[in-house]
């Protein structure tokens, strides 16, 4: 009497490691292209965030809030909390973006274009003083960048990342 025999064939094995390895070799290239400008994008995202958070808590405290970025050690700290680091591979500066559409009068040397590299919103959510407008930069090896910034007295914050022409 014959038995009937459960599980793969090794051929059908095969053809199935040669099909993952084929797909493999098709996304990899495209995830380590898409990586470095998912981290830029998220770290944009959240400095901009924080910055409407500190904004926010000197609205509900009713004052001062400041948020100090250290350029050195690639972190932030709100109201002098913990300081915030951001992504691995990510810094402060505006990669290959040129001066010419930058949104400040010229690009900072390090990336941040507000006085003493802090900013403070009073009780009321503006900038104080109140011509300390500005952005922060950061970018990744790949050169692109990305900026979040005080755009207004009345504390508008934006997010803007570089085209390779302009800041959209």
């Amino acid at each position: 009497m014959l038995r009937s025999q459960k599980g793969f064939s090794l051929v059908e094995l095969m053809v199935v490691v040669a099909i993952t390895v084929i797909l493999g070799m098709i996304a990899v290239p495209t995830l380590v292209t898409t990586y470095p400008i998912y981290k830029l994008k998220k770290t944009s995202r959240d400095l901009c965030s924080n910055l409407r958070k500190a904004r926010s808590m000197a609205i509900k405290y009713n004052r001062n809030v400041v948020i100090v970025f250290d350029v050195v050690n690639h972190t932030y700290a709100i109201d002098g909390g913990e300081p915030i680091e951001l992504e691995s591979g990510i810094l402060y500066g505006s990669g290959s973006a040129t001066a010419a559409a930058s949104p400040d009068a010229s690009l900072p040397n390090d990336g941040v274009s507000f006085e003493d590299n802090q900013v403070t919103f009073n009780a009321r959510g503006l900038v104080t003083p109140p011509t300390n407008r500005g952005n922060v930069y950061v970018c990744n090896a790949k050169g692109g960048a990305c900026c979040a910034g005080v755009t207004t007295i009345a504390g508008n914050i934006a997010l803007k990342q570089w085209t390779g022409t302009t800041w959209q």
